[in-house]
């Protein structure tokens, strides 16, 4: 890997888990839409993908009439691609910093002050007047819980009201703090790191590189 391709695939990557590092470290939870957290995944993965196109290069019809503005096109195509299958996904709410069984206690008092008949099913909750179904999902690492939904129907605003009100309710709530987020704190400032000292001793090469894609 060139160091051109180590700090473009690098740094976003770093900068994403800085934020889940700051995420982690809160006194409270915090609840994100899922759409908005797979586009900000995606966004840091975006140097790695990068790499793909970025060494074959595009299509050279294409860089004939755009030149360097073909790169823009790119980032742009990838941008709505992201952009669209967020939006085929399941309605979602990730929450940081909050286990599942920690979550579904501050789920049922939101639940029940949105709907009286919401009902729960194992881990499956059910708010019938509010057209809202999901169940509760936990990440196999870290503590991180995700509400996802069962209906078809996609009732979106059940689900802003339901994302707006749990948003209210963690905000009053007290996580313990873990010592996980020193884990991302670490990754991204190493990551930080390696890729500004590659990027101070190889500043011509990196240079030459950004240039050559400014000029094809």
């Amino acid at each position: 890997m060139t160091p051109f391709y180590f700090v473009v695939a690098t740094v976003p990557l770093a900068l994403y888990w800085l934020a889940l590092a700051w995420l982690h470290s809160r006194p409270q939870p915090f609840a994100v839409d899922g759409r908005r957290d797979f586009i900000a995944l995606a966004l840091a993965l975006f140097g790695v993908f990068f790499i793909g196109p970025g060494a074959v290069a595009p299509p050279l019809s294409a860089m004939a009439v755009w030149r360097a503005n073909v790169w823009v096109l790119c980032g742009l195509l990838y941008f709505c691609v992201v952009v669209l299958a967020a939006s085929l996904q399941r309605p979602r709410i990730v929450v940081y910093n909050a286990t599942c069984e920690e979550l579904r206690a501050t789920l049922s008092r939101v639940a029940l002050s949105l709907d009286d008949e919401a009902r729960w099913a194992g881990a499956s909750l059910n708010l019938p007047n509010l057209g809202v179904q999901l169940y509760v999902d936990g990440a196999a690492l870290g503590r991180v819980a995700t509400l996802v939904g069962l209906d078809a129907s996609r009732a979106q605003q059940g689900w802003l009201r339901l994302e707006k009100e749990l948003r209210v309710e963690l905000a009053r709530t007290e996580a313990p703090r873990r010592r996980c987020w020193l884990a991302f704190a670490a990754l991204g400032w190493g990551a930080l790191i390696a890729a500004g000292v590659v990027f101070f001793e190889r500043q011509e090469a990196v240079a030459d590189a950004f240039s050559f894609y400014l000029s094809v």
